[in-house]
């Protein structure tokens, strides 16, 4: 029976021991949540940053620009030059001249 003091002394050390790493463990299984859930945050934005990025690029090339005026405008042509009438052509009486684009 002489060890018995010391030999309670260890175990209520380890018990001591054994709640403040439970306590340790659940406070860092809460951090790792919010690391966790931070980390899926940080993914998305990061994710709609590039797909910003691409609609930006998009958005600036020249080529894409084009292609959408094309389909918004489709009776636009490059080098389409307005039909510019004379004066002798307004003055000349045998010839009709449509000064003004009618769809008669």
């Amino acid at each position: 029976m002489k060890y018995t003091k010391s030999i309670l002394s260890f175990l209520l050390l380890n018990l001591v021991l054994v709640f403040a790493m439970i306590i340790v463990a659940n406070k860092t299984r809460e951090i790792e949540k919010n690391n966790k859930n931070l980390q899926t945050k940080i993914f998305n934005i990061s994710q709609n940053l590039k797909i910003n990025k691409i609609e930006l690029i998009t958005h600036q090339n020249v080529s894409y620009l084009i292609k959408l005026h094309s389909i918004y405008f489709p009776e636009f042509k490059k080098n389409q030059f307005p039909n510019l009438v004379s004066i002798n052509q307004i003055f000349n009486k045998n010839e009709n001249t449509k000064l003004i684009k009618t769809k008669n």
